[in-house]
C-alpha cells in the first residue's frame, strides 16, 4: 500500500469479537475508511483503517473572513447614522392573552398511546450469524429481537469483555464459527460446553475503547433445554 508524499491520512482502530471481522470491516468501509491491517487475538481482533484528510480551503476562508468584516463595518455605520430610537414603544404594555390563547392544562392533554409489543422473529444461530456478516447486516437494526435454539461451546473463552458485558458463545456452522451473546453472568450457573439453550436475543450497541458499534446481541431471556 503506497502513500503519496503530499497526502495526509487520519487513522482509526476498531476492536471486534472474533468472527465479526467481516461485518465490522464492511461497516467501516461503507463510512469511507480504507482497510489497512488486522491483528488477530484469541477473543478479539483489531482492525486498522485510514482515510485521506480533507485539504483546508484557505483561500475560501480568507474571502469569507473579508466579507464578514465588511458586513460588520456596514452595520456599524448604519447604527451610527440611525442613532438611538425612542423607547416609548417598548414601554407599552402587551395586551393580555385571550382565553383562546391560554395553553391547555395538562389534564386536557391527550394520553400517550401504549407502545406496541416487540416483534420476535424465529431464526437459527447459523441464519442470524450469516445476516449479521452480510452487507448492511441483512437489514437487522438495533432493537430487533430473535428467538433461537443453540448449543453452548468454548466455555474457556467466556468472560467479561472490554465493553463490560459478560458473554458466552453459541456454536455456529458445526463449530467452524461462533456467535457471541451478552448475558447476565448469574444466569450461566451450571452452563457448560454442550448445554442446549433457548434464547430471545436483541440487537444492541456496545462501546469498546470509546468506539460504539452495533451488531451485538444481548439475551433478554435464556432457558436450558434437554
Amino acid at each position: 500500500m503506497t502513500t503519496a508524499p503530499d497526502v495526509q491520512y487520519e487513522t482509526r482502530s476498531v476492536k471486534t469479537v472474533r468472527g465479526m471481522e467481516t461485518r465490522t470491516r464492511a461497516k467501516i468501509e461503507n463510512e469511507g475508511w480504507e482497510f489497512v491491517s488486522q491483528t488477530q487475538g484469541t477473543v478479539r481482533s483489531e482492525l486498522n483503517f485510514r482515510r485521506q484528510k480533507p485539504k483546508t480551503p484557505w483561500k475560501l476562508i480568507g474571502i469569507g473572513g473579508g466579507v464578514v468584516a465588511l458586513l460588520i463595518a456596514v452595520l456599524l455605520i448604519i447604527n451610527a447614522i440611525g442613532g438611538g430610537g425612542s423607547g416609548r414603544e417598548g414601554d407599552e404594555s402587551s395586551p393580555s392573552p385571550t382565553p383562546s390563547q391560554v395553553a391547555p392544562s395538562e389534564a386536557s392533554a391527550p394520553s400517550a398511546a401504549p407502545e406496541p409489543a416487540a416483534v420476535i422473529t424465529d431464526t437459527s444461530v447459523d441464519e442470524l450469524l450469516e445476516r449479521l456478516n452480510s452487507a448492511e447486516m441483512g437489514g437487522v437494526k438495533v432493537g430487533d429481537q430473535f428467538r433461537l435454539n443453540g448449543e453452548l461451546f468454548m466455555s474457556d473463552l467466556w468472560m467479561t469483555g472490554a465493553s463490560g458485558d459478560f458473554f458466552v458463545m453459541l456454536k455456529a456452522q458445526d463449530g467452524a464459527q461462533d456467535l457471541p451473546v451478552f448475558v447476565d453472568e448469574s444466569d450461566t450457573a451450571g452452563w457448560q460446553d454442550g448445554t442446549k439453550v433457548e434464547m430471545v436475543v436483541e440487537m444492541v450497541e456496545a462501546t469498546i475503547d470509546g468506539e460504539t458499534t452495533d451488531g451485538w446481541l444481548r439475551a433478554k431471556s435464556a432457558t436450558t433445554s434437554p
